[in-house]
């Protein structure tokens, strides 16, 4: 978890993962040079030199339009968790 500064405050499991070894300073957020958005999605990149998101997403956004204006009233997020059990090795 990071704290609106950017700095890296919590790492799940931190004490068996990394023995406490690790130094959260050197990890802190990166700022993005670019952000944009579509159909609610947020989008950023660290390259200064990327396409604009409409030409990087192409014709995918049909795929997209599709499964996000289903409905007028928009796309909800409902919680919970779905967890599958599969046997294998």
């Amino acid at each position: 978890a990071y704290n609106t500064a950017g700095e890296l405050i919590s790492v799940p499991r931190e004490r068996d993962g990394y023995m406490s070894e690790l130094n959260k300073a050197e990890f802190g957020a990166i700022q993005v040079a670019k952000v944009d958005t579509y159909k609610g999605l947020i989008f950023a990149t660290w390259d200064n030199f990327a396409p604009t998101l409409l030409d990087y997403l192409g014709e995918a956004t049909w795929y997209m339009d599709t499964l996000l204006d289903r409905v007028d009233s928009g796309t909800s997020v409902i919680e919970g968790v779905t967890k599958w059990v599969i046997k294998c090795n």
